[in-house]
């Protein structure tokens, strides 16, 4: 059975927030690139950790902004939240798309974070509470997608306006249209028909569900959700505010048991290093050659591939399971994890020597050895061709002009023109690998997942833990990356997302229930018991109807 009208275009309202949470992340590369030579008193070339604030104010504030959203769900409801995570985007790309200062545009990603956070976490949990349990799963995964094309429209907009003067401020104040789009639309559509239930409200949830579903015969639904408020009342779980549910959640064994496989799913999906992977990237493409602005634009290729494999997850998340798509996936990031690992100790043996007698690279700081190890260094090093042919590595910083004369035959080479390796095909082949097992598995089903297992009572609490886990995770692994490359070597941080990865898909062989079919009211019976065969069986109807809570 197909989906009115009117459902098609709630879910298309839901997903533009996670079209914006990509956007954000495919734009900011770019926009860090052009920040540096059209605002140079803001000193970015220098200081590092301005770049590093621009950049992780959105991923603490998106942390925040989850937890935020899960009282913002409970209390004023799932429509509200989403409309006003809209509104605070449209603002936020205001602010910094006039920024006069560095701080100002702080200022203006936090209050960008914020919203995030709030759609992050509301927009899956909306889909996934208005939409029959047959189309659940396939339209949550539609949310990834959009974050995907996101990510895809994002690097093309930084790629179109990165050569021109103050471009960076349209690559962020474009994010304002979408964002009013999602507002506007948001005005139409329903309140959650479960949250109106349980505010008492019967009448409008059961002609929301009608109106939704395309027919007057919503008996079934209507009588699940009565059966889920009704066990939610004799637990006394709808009086807790606060604090006081997230104790009764900790009290719980299945909800308890729920929301530490949720958090693990958030957990393993930013411990597998994608984030890692986005961002080196662009060094595995200036390996292979490319120019500061073709990067950027061959970068697309890898959110291409983001965006197609995606497609392979909307299909197949019903077709397959949720179980068996997830450790599929893992598998294949294992595969590309593992050829990226092998393809750096390849290009690090290949890269060019450097001659490094008597001269410094990067003020003294490091000796690079190769070609790569300069590039890798990240202190602002450039390629010095002397006039024998042979290549130095040294600091692009003017205070080091003498050593530049004096040891270069025309001045510090860009890194790209002489600095390239036969094997970088590798690295590239490992990175698409990657996504192709990101994309259609651990990238979405988190989220899907997320969103079906917990109670009526429970949900908004514990969904906004695990986006809070999300994002907390994400910002250690952005922050982490270099620093663990450094002391390891890339191969070897590579290697160690690889392992990651195989503990949790480990973990979820045991651990993780399939939710496939299942409707919301049932999927916190699954966790019963400790899980240790949870099997890959989909469809599956509990048989105890008894009131378990208080197991």
């Amino acid at each position: 059975m197909g989906l009115p009208y009117k459902t098609k275009l709630l879910v298309f309202s839901a997903v533009m927030g996670g079209f914006l949470f990509g956007y954000d992340t495919g734009v900011m590369s770019g926009c860090l690139v052009a920040l540096a030579g059209d605002e140079p008193t803001w000193d970015l070339e220098e200081r590092d950790s301005r770049k590093e604030l621009i950049v992780s104010a959105a991923i603490w504030a998106c942390a925040v902004g989850a937890l935020m959203a899960g009282f913002l769900n409970k209390f004023l409801g799932r429509k509200i939240s989403m409309m006003a995570g809209a509104a605070i985007l449209t603002v936020a790309s205001f602010i910094m798309a006039i920024a006069p200062s560095w701080q100002i545009l702080v200022v203006g990603r936090a209050l960008d974070g914020i919203a995030i956070g709030f759609v992050s976490m509301t927009g899956p949990l909306y889909i996934a509470e208005q939409l029959p349990n047959d189309w659940r799963g396939p339209m949550t995964v539609c949310n990834q997608l959009l974050i995907t094309i996101g990510i895809l429209v994002g690097s093309i907009v930084a790629g179109i306006f990165e050569p021109i003067s103050g471009g960076w401020r349209w690559m962020l104040g474009l994010s304002c249209v979408p964002s009013t789009i999602m507002f506007v639309l948001f005005i139409f559509m329903p309140k959650s028909a479960r949250w109106l239930y349980f505010r008492g409200d019967i009448e409008q949830a059961k002609a929301i569900l009608i109106e939704l579903r395309g027919t007057e015969d919503v008996s079934k639904e209507m009588n699940e959700i009565a059966e889920d408020f009704k066990q939610t009342n004799e637990n006394e779980k709808l009086g807790g505010k606060g604090f006081e549910v997230l104790v009764n959640m900790m009290k719980n064994k299945a909800v308890r048991r729920a929301l530490f496989l949720g958090v693990m799913l958030q957990l393993f999906q930013q411990f597998s290093g994608i984030n890692s992977v986005m961002y080196y990237s662009a060094t595995i493409l200036v390996m292979s050659g490319a120019s500061a602005n073709k990067a950027i634009w061959l970068s697309t290729a890898v959110s291409t591939a983001n965006v197609t494999f995606t497609f392979i997850g909307l299909f197949g998340v019903e077709r397959f399971g949720r179980k068996k798509l997830l450790l599929g996936s893992m598998a294949v990031m294992m595969l590309g994890l593992s050829l990226l690992g092998v393809a750096f100790i390849v290009i690090t043996n290949s890269s060019k020597a450097m001659d490094v007698a008597g001269v410094s690279d990067c003020a003294g700081e490091i000796i690079a050895e190769s070609c790569y190890s300069c590039v890798e260094s990240n202190n602002k090093c450039g390629i010095c061709e002397g006039a024998s042919g042979s290549l130095m590595c040294l600091s692009t910083n003017v205070t080091l002009i003498s050593d530049i004369t004096q040891y270069c035959a025309s001045g510090v080479t860009d890194i790209e023109k002489v600095c390239k390796t036969k094997e970088s095909w590798l690295a590239i082949v490992g990175l698409i690998i990657y996504i192709m097992g990101f994309a259609p598995g651990m990238g979405p089903l988190p989220w899907t997942i997320n969103s079906e297992i917990f109670p009526n009572w429970a949900r908004d609490t514990a969904l906004s833990l695990t986006t809070f886990t999300n994002w907390v995770c994400n910002s250690i692994i952005s922050q982490t990356f270099l620093q663990l490359s450094n002391a390891a070597t890339p191969s070897g941080a590579f290697f160690t997302y690889c392992a990651i990865t195989f503990v949790g898909m480990v973990y979820f062989f045991i651990c993780l229930p399939e939710t496939k079919g299942i409707s919301l009211e049932h999927t916190e019976e699954l966790f019963e018991s400790r899980l240790t065969f949870a099997g890959f069986k989909a469809g599956y109807e509990p048989k105890n109807k008894n009131n378990y809570l208080n197991e």
